[in-house]
């Protein structure tokens, strides 16, 4: 009978292939670039979904009010799972588990839009994906303002790679759009949610700085209590909340008014602003206090509306997409930023999933609905009602009551984190929890 001998390979060979693997799955970026290029591939994801969405949709043959309500059922749904489920998520596996592991989840659910058929499986679908794609907008924001607390980045700056992503992702579907037709979107939208998904397999260099846990709901009850907090998330969802009409229907707007081919270049024209904001947030908004920083994105968002419902030529329309620095990047910045150095690190979790889930969520949803609802009659009155409901954000702006500057508090941060007590703590803290410093000073850590 013939003997079956195991080949086995040379150790020599066997710890060349290990060292491969070692190196594939080993290497990293430091934390500015790891997060910057997270927001970079995440934004060119969010710019198919955002603008180009209810092209996608009409070109499946939906009506007007069944594209609001596809739309807005899936920003129910990610209000849900921001709000609660990620939170409850950060509770039992750290920050830096998440961004490996959401990614492929969301890769997953995007892939049924290939296969939807008649209106009802497009909102099983859009509920499915709304329920895991929008972790990725805290999951990302929540990284970035524990590394900004820990002084491992500049906020602004990093943020502003996101914008870059989402002129990419603008431009980039756009162009396929012209070329293909609107059918290509979904192919595209699974392609970059991919691409997220690849990138995640890369780590950061401190790792330990981002292991952290949350709180999960216990959170809930510390915000709850902080009554500048509830007045900056209630400003927030009614500025952000009056960018629904935009964002569902500014891309069907703007081909009404120039050509298909000039569309991607009059969207990509706001997330430029966008980035002009954030990239000099650092040296020119930082010398701002929230009220202002507030105050500015309301009147913006307020004079965009108006401006866009009756805009009849390409000029006030680019006018009017130039103005998004101002009415959404300054309120994202105000809440961002009050969260960086007024909420401690254990709930930015939370902070971060109620911003998404009620401002960039439920509140955009209920427009969402609002507009569909009124566009069919009139473009202008649904432009009209957005403009009040960011004008009413006037309204809670007393609450926020009186606070230092940005400047100020990155200065008393600055200071606290170049003394060796403020040092001694941070080194001793566990990775999944950092507590607060007793007294006064606390409100005020901006480490």
């Amino acid at each position: 009978m013939a003997s079956h001998r195991r080949i086995v390979p040379p150790a020599s060979t066997r710890r060349c292939v290990c060292c491969a693997a070692r190196g594939v799955f080993a290497v990293t970026l430091g934390v500015r670039a790891w997060v910057s290029t997270r927001f970079l591939a995440f934004f060119v994801s969010w710019a198919i979904f955002q603008s180009y969405w209810g092209m996608w949709l009409a070109h499946r043959g939906l009506s007007v009010s069944e594209i609001g309500a596809a739309v807005g059922c899936s920003l129910a749904a990610r209000a849900v799972t921001v709000a609660v489920v990620y939170p409850a998520l950060n509770r039992h596996a750290t920050l830096l588990r998440l961004s490996r592991i959401v990614p492929w989840l969301v890769t997953a659910a995007s892939v049924p839009y290939l296969f939807v058929i008649g209106f009802p499986m497009l909102l099983v679908i859009s509920i499915a994906f709304g329920f895991i794609y929008p972790i990725m907008l805290p999951l990302n924001e929540t990284i970035a303002t524990v590394a900004a607390r820990r002084g491992l980045l500049p906020y602004g700056p990093t943020r502003a790679l996101g914008s870059l992503g989402f002129i990419v992702g603008t431009l980039a579907a756009g162009g396929l759009t012209s070329l293909l037709g609107a059918g290509v979107l979904a192919p595209t939208l699974i392609g970059a949610c991919l691409l997220i998904a690849v990138i995640g397999i890369i780590g950061p260099r401190d790792a330990d700085a981002l292991s952290i846990r949350g709180s999960g709901m216990h959170g809930f009850a510390a915000l709850a209590r902080d009554r500048a907090f509830l007045a900056c998330l209630t400003i927030a969802v009614l500025v952000q909340g009056s960018h629904a009409a935009y964002y569902s229907f500014g891309a069907l707007r703007a081909s009404e008014i120039t050509s298909p081919a000039a569309v991607p270049l009059l969207l990509v024209l706001a997330p430029l602003s966008e980035f002009a904001l954030f990239f000099l947030a650092r040296r020119r908004f930082e010398r701002c206090d929230y009220r202002t920083l507030f105050a500015i994105g309301i009147v913006v968002a307020a004079a965009r509306w108006v401006l866009l419902a009756f805009a009849g030529n390409w000029q006030l329309l680019a006018f009017s997409q130039l103005l998004h620095g101002g009415s959404f990047a300054t309120t994202h910045m105000a809440f961002t930023m009050y969260v960086r150095d007024r909420v401690t690190v254990d709930i930015h979790a939370t902070a971060q999933g109620l911003y998404a889930s009620l401002a960039t969520g439920l509140g955009t949803a209920v427009l969402t609905v609002v507009a569909g609802l009124l566009i069919s009659a009139s473009f202008e009155a649904a432009l009209i009602t957005m403009a009040l409901a960011a004008l009413s954000g006037i309204i809670f702006l007393p609450a926020l009551g009186p606070l230092s500057s940005f400047r100020e508090m990155s200065r008393d941060a600055a200071r606290r984190s170049r003394s060796p007590a403020a040092a001694s703590h941070l080194v001793r803290l566990p990775p999944s929890r950092e507590v607060p410093p007793p007294g006064p000073g606390r409100e005020g850590d901006g480490r």
